[in-house]
């Protein structure tokens, strides 16, 4: 029982005391949304380690639900709500500031569903988003541990306890239209020497130089729109059946299946070179169809030696020296029937030099 309620008060005190985000806008030094950033001012950690982190989890398939996860959960700093909960609340109750969180939240959780892959099923990415949310939730639970009380003056609704330590967070702005979160130290705005008897001959001190501001960086969006678009169509392509790639979508693909068991229905093309090699199959029991597609990269595809090969073409962008026709046959076994259908790049298919291809018979009068 004690176990148990120490597990939920740990994690309130973790959800009320969260980071905040801070923009690149706002005097951050954000690379997208000021989720490391403010991960980094929250928990004393350098925020280059937090970006590494989720860099290393992009890659590993894991990274980008975890961080649409964070931006969904963490507030703008000088604001109380973030995304997520602005969603949940009626347009009404939101104030100016608010509402611009209401409609990046609802941006952000359809890209969260599309990305993590939890509501596609057939190429694993629901486990592995599950795994960098979890990871990402660990790793929370650790930073937490290490430094349970937040900077005075970060967060917008102030916690009963804050670091012994003062933070200086005078580079930081709030957000437009919200008030700066409560126990910041201002600097003073006069010359404290000014009350100095000797320094009465001193002229008035200027106004505060003011920082130049930063024009807004269009990149981070046009990424991560690129990013949900890629998810919208990988979404799509298993919920209607289309071919999905089952290996890495990027680099290059090599494809020399050895057996029978071995071919699939399809091979399919990623970003990149994408090399499929028929030489290495035996003679076949049974007939099969086989579709091979270009992605976006050269396309390059050998045929087999021993099999009787249907070729068939379907022109892409890019040029072809694909032609039609029956190779091998006078070779044994059944019948490979293959589709070539170019992508956006060159297509390359490669005969052996005793195979060429045999035109169609003319029809009898």
């Amino acid at each position: 029982m004690s176990t148990q309620t120490s597990f939920t008060d740990t994690f309130r005190e973790m959800w009320e005391t969260r980071p905040p985000r801070i923009p690149s806008e706002q005097g951050g030094n954000a690379k997208i949304a000021g989720v490391c950033e403010g991960i980094g001012v929250r928990y004393q950690v350098d925020p280059t380690v937090v970006r590494v982190l989720f860099v290393v989890g992009f890659f590993l398939g894991g990274g980008l639900p975890a961080y649409l996860l964070a931006w969904m959960t963490m507030p703008r700093y000088g604001l109380a709500l973030s995304p997520a909960e602005a969603v949940i609340r009626r347009k009404e109750e939101l104030g100016p500031p608010d509402r611009k969180e209401r409609s990046t939240g609802w941006w952000l959780m359809f890209f969260f569903v599309i990305t993590s892959g939890l509501f596609t099923a057939g190429d694993g990415r629901g486990s592995i988003g599950l795994l960098g949310i979890a990871l990402l939730i660990v790793a929370w639970w650790f930073l937490h541990a290490h430094q349970p009380q937040p900077p005075a003056g970060l967060l917008a609704d102030a916690p009963v306890r804050t670091m012994p330590e003062p933070v200086d967070l005078s580079m930081y702005t709030p957000a437009e239209g919200a008030d700066t979160p409560p126990g910041r130290a201002t600097p003073p705005s006069w010359d404290p020497l000014g009350a100095a008897p000797f320094a009465w001959d001193l002229p008035d001190p200027g106004p505060a130089p003011q920082p130049t501001p930063r024009k807004p960086r269009v990149w981070p969006w046009v990424a991560l729109g690129v990013v949900g678009a890629l998810g919208v169509m990988s979404a799509l392509a298993t919920m209607f059946g289309i071919g999905v790639v089952k290996d890495e979508p990027f680099g290059t693909l090599e494809y020399a299946p050895t057996s029978e068991a071995e071919l699939p229905l399809t091979y399919d093309g990623g970003v990149g070179d994408t090399v499929v090699d028929l030489r290495g199959l035996p003679e076949l029991i049974d007939p099969h169809h086989v579709l091979v597609s270009g992605g976006v990269g050269p396309l390059n595809v050998h045929l087999p030696k021993l099999v009787p090969v249907q070729l068939s073409c379907d022109d892409g962008l890019g040029d072809s020296n694909c032609s039609p026709g029956l190779y091998n046959p006078e070779a044994d076994g059944e019948t490979l029937y293959l589709t070539v259908s170019g992508g956006i790049g060159p297509v390359r298919v490669t005969a052996p030099q005793a195979a060429a291809p045999q035109a169609p018979a003319a029809p009898q009068d």
